[in-house]
């Protein structure tokens, strides 16, 4: 009779952590794969100019409107102008944005650097008829 280091009937105490490492590699995979989908912005090329104040951007509302005159909020498209139910659209969303805010109100506009200046005014008008500040935003060039 020989005797082993250990019995049969012990339970075994060790861990097979194979199967665990291949779920996680194939999340990791799909986590890439989804990710640049996910972070889905509109194509804006802003003007440019060496003004920078520096301030940290925090979650503020963007309104963005494309070179085609598209007008967003976030990622929301509201319409090519704010005429009839794209006004309304328009300022319900800033209305439930709003309020779920204290204190001032400020707005970032972006707006494609090919963009009619009419075509802004309206955007602006609403925004300052709702008593929200807004900021107009430019892509940063080094200064020389």
């Amino acid at each position: 009779m020989s005797f082993s280091p250990t019995d049969d009937d012990e339970p075994l105490s060790d861990i097979n952590v194979t199967p665990f490492v291949d779920v996680l590699l194939v999340l990791l995979i799909i986590f890439m794969i989804t990710a640049p989908i996910i972070h889905h912005t509109v194509k804006v090329d802003l003007p440019k100019d060496t003004y920078s104040d520096g301030a940290a951007l925090d979650k503020t509302l963007r309104v963005v409107v494309d070179q085609t005159g598209m007008i967003y909020i976030n990622n929301d498209q509201v319409g090519l102008d704010l005429n009839g139910t794209n006004r309304e659209k328009f300022e319900r969303l800033i209305q439930e944005w709003l309020a779920n805010k204290s204190g001032p109100q400020f707005v970032d506009v972006e707006a494609d650097e090919n963009v009619r200046y009419g075509a802004l005014v309206p955007i602006i008008a609403r925004l300052k008829e709702m008593e929200v500040g807004l900021n107009l935003v430019i892509n940063p060039e080094s200064a020389q």
